[in-house]
């Protein structure tokens, strides 16, 4: 009986090791967005693992979506629909017996001027989407690998979708709507949270580059907030644990609530955008299921493992 090959050990030669901490140094004080962090934390695991040049043909697809995700989203400002921020703003009402969940929750737990610890845990998981993604990817791509091909499809089928929302229900967060005549009262938490923030300083300058807004963080484009796409990534992800085995999904669904809870308090979306979010990351889980089976009819069982 033949015995399975042993995985090779992780092979730290000292050339890897010069370029892991070269890339770090250059790295770490410069960068201000948190993606690209992640992403080049990623490269560095597997440039030691010997899987450098793996991870430049699994990787390199998820990347330029996303890259090309953030570009594109601007074409929503161009959108000749009209912006539904207004109407969806008394849609929520429903659900919070005529005052926007938003309104209700920020009149009775915020404080202007004084953030606080829930403040903080609320706007680090709102960060959190910027990684999460790259988190769960390198999980799947080195324990699982045969699945991240589905993990990739998801993703991209969810930046997809969360465009094609942006175009044709073009909405402003409840933080903006909130400026015009007749809106329900909204604060955006988040910019008072991240005022003096070392980590956020980057993205702070960003925002102001793009307009003279004391709340702007990084590209503000007040017409993308439907759907919710941190919403809509957290729910895939949600998915995507969930199919490889219950209790990831469970951990999944967890950060998928606290995600959808920390965006309506913050100020960033309304109930309906996180919905929305929800919806687009169930398409996208279908579409890629879909495009999977047909690629590869005779794939794995969805619990099944495997590593790299």
């Amino acid at each position: 009986m033949r015995l399975p090959a042993a995985r090779p050990a992780l092979r730290l030669t000292r050339g890897r090791l010069l370029i892991a901490g070269v890339a770090l140094l250059l790295l770490l004080p410069n960068s201000s967005v948190l993606e690209h962090r992640a992403v080049v934390a990623v490269f560095l695991v597997a440039l030691l693992a010997g899987r450098g040049r793996l991870f430049l043909r699994d990787w390199l697809p998820l990347i330029a979506a996303a890259a090309l995700f953030v570009a594109l989203r601007q074409v929503a400002v161009l959108s000749p629909l009209p912006h539904q921020g207004l109407a969806v703003a008394h849609l929520d009402a429903v659900f919070a017996a005529g005052s926007t969940p938003t309104a209700w929750l920020q009149q009775r737990l915020y404080r202007p001027g004084a953030p606080g610890p829930l403040e903080y845990l609320a706007a680090a998981v709102h960060a959190s989407y910027f990684f999460g993604f790259v988190v769960v990817g390198l999980g799947i791509w080195l324990f699982r690998r045969r699945h991240f091909g589905h993990f990739r499809l998801v993703l991209l089928a969810t930046f997809v979708l969360g465009l094609l929302g942006y175009v044709l229900l073009p909405t402003e967060p409840p933080w903006l709507v909130a400026r015009q005549d007749g809106a329900p009262p909204a604060h955006r938490v988040i910019a008072e949270t991240a005022q003096g923030t070392k980590l956020t300083a980057g993205i702070v300058a960003a925002g102001r580059a793009w307009q003279d807004d004391p709340q702007a963080l990084g590209d503000p484009n007040p017409s993308a907030a439907m759907p919710s796409v941190h919403t809509a990534v957290t729910a895939s992800l949600a998915l995507v644990l969930a199919r490889l085995h219950p209790a990831l999904g469970l951990v999944g669904a967890v950060y998928l609530l606290a995600m959808g809870a920390s965006l309506v308090y913050l100020g960033e979306h309304f109930v309906l955008d996180v919905l929305a979010g929800i919806l687009c990351s169930v398409v996208a889980f279908w579409i890629a299921g879909r495009l999977t089976r047909l690629r590869d009819p005779g794939g794995p069982p969805s619990r099944s493992g495997g590593g790299a």
